[in-house]
């Protein structure tokens, strides 16, 4: 209704839903958009993005916007939708007789706005002052007339000629016709899908939602098996500084240049002391660089017994901070190609696939549980 009520005049045609993709699509300059589209059988879906109160674009790991869809949900058509659109914060699928939509972190907000009041009041603002009562019957008729498919020009023609601007009956007569909202038109339909496809991606809005993915897989890793670390001189001096620093622990991560000062950083995501990091460098070095070397290690201190664990294939639980913030990817990646194919942990592949562009598997985005 508000796409065909939009082109009874130029005042209103910009507020309207205009054709995209199969579907329809309204911009909200400045906030945001919505779209839908029918679905064979009955069907539909809606999908948008808002500016300032779609807050699940901020998810990490990413949110999937498609988890638990029905087989029938037009998976290809809405993946398309996604990479043009660039930015997607929400999607609903409507199955006949209800909405439903994947589910988000506790309280938080998808920014739904459907945009109806726009088109709507503003028709009211060009209607003669002197006529508003007449106003809500019209739109209810105009209302009924496109979900019966029954607009012609005797539902438009109150319409128009309750505008004080200049209305024109054919461009809403067009639009009504090419929604299938006329007598013998039909409805523009996306075909149906046919079950969630198994090699399905998860678009992602942000380089960092690759990282927070990635680091969903390095999570769930496991350590491979290999030999003892190098027990030399170097971590000695580590605990040496600890101690005359009067520091009881530290745990640390690989991260960013190579030698910088910048290049280890502590679970609570705040850089180290650059003695201590030129120290973390010469233990680091110690270990066989085609094995690999450790990503994070923990160091804790207890009277005169020393405690030191080391990752080298996955994030430890005791690893609290972010696993890869999305500025190292290529400090990691440089890190894995160091090392001989078979020290290198399975989600490796991952840092090659570049997941920006190509989407994440589904198993590392957000899940409910």
């Amino acid at each position: 209704m508000l796409a065909v009520l939009a082109e009874t005049s130029p005042e209103l045609s910009g507020l309207g839903l205009a054709p995209y993709l199969g579907g329809l699509r309204r911009d909200d300059v400045g906030n945001g958009w919505w779209g839908m589209a029918w679905v064979e059988g009955g069907r539909a879906v809606l999908f948008g993005y808002d500016v300032d109160y779609s807050q699940t674009r901020d998810v990490h790991p990413p949110l999937d916007l498609l988890a638990g869809g029905p087989d029938w949900l037009p998976w290809e058509w809405l993946h398309k939708v996604m990479r043009h659109a660039q930015t997607l914060a929400y999607v609903y699928w409507w199955d006949g007789s209800s909405w439903s939509h994947t589910p988000y972190p506790e309280g938080l907000r998808d920014g739904l706005t459907y945009g109806a009041d726009a088109v709507e009041d503003s028709y009211y603002e060009h209607t003669d002052a002197d006529r508003q009562s007449e106003v809500s019957g019209v739109l209810a008729r105009l209302s009924s007339a496109v979900a019966a498919g029954a607009v012609d020009r005797a539902v438009l023609e109150p319409v128009v000629e309750l505008l004080e601007d200049d209305g024109d009956v054919e461009p809403a007569l067009a639009m009504a016709t090419a929604l299938g909202a006329t007598p013998g038109s039909s409805r523009p339909e996306i075909a149906a899908g046919q079950g969630e496809p198994a090699d399905r991606r998860v678009y992602l809005i942000d380089p960092s939602h690759a990282a927070s993915a990635i680091g969903v897989a390095m999570r769930a890793a496991s350590e491979l098996e290999r030999p003892a670390p190098v027990a030399g001189p170097a971590l000695e001096r580590v605990v040496e500084w600890l101690r005359d620093s009067g520091e009881t622990a530290v745990t640390v991560a690989r991260a960013g240049n190579q030698t910088g000062s910048r290049s280890f950083i502590s679970a609570s995501l705040q850089w180290l002391d650059e003695r201590l990091v030129e120290l973390l460098h010469a233990w680091r070095d110690e270990d066989d660089a085609e094995q690999g070397r450790w990503l994070y290690a923990r160091i804790a201190l207890t009277g005169d017994q020393v405690t030191v664990e080391r990752a080298y294939d996955h994030a430890p639980s005791w690893w609290e901070g972010g696993t890869v913030p999305a500025h190292m990817l290529d400090r990691l990646r440089e890190e894995m190609h160091a090392r001989a194919p078979q020290w290198r942990p399975g989600w490796a592949e991952l840092l090659d696939a570049d997941l920006w562009k190509t989407g994440a598997p589904p198993e590392l985005c957000w899940r409910p549980s």
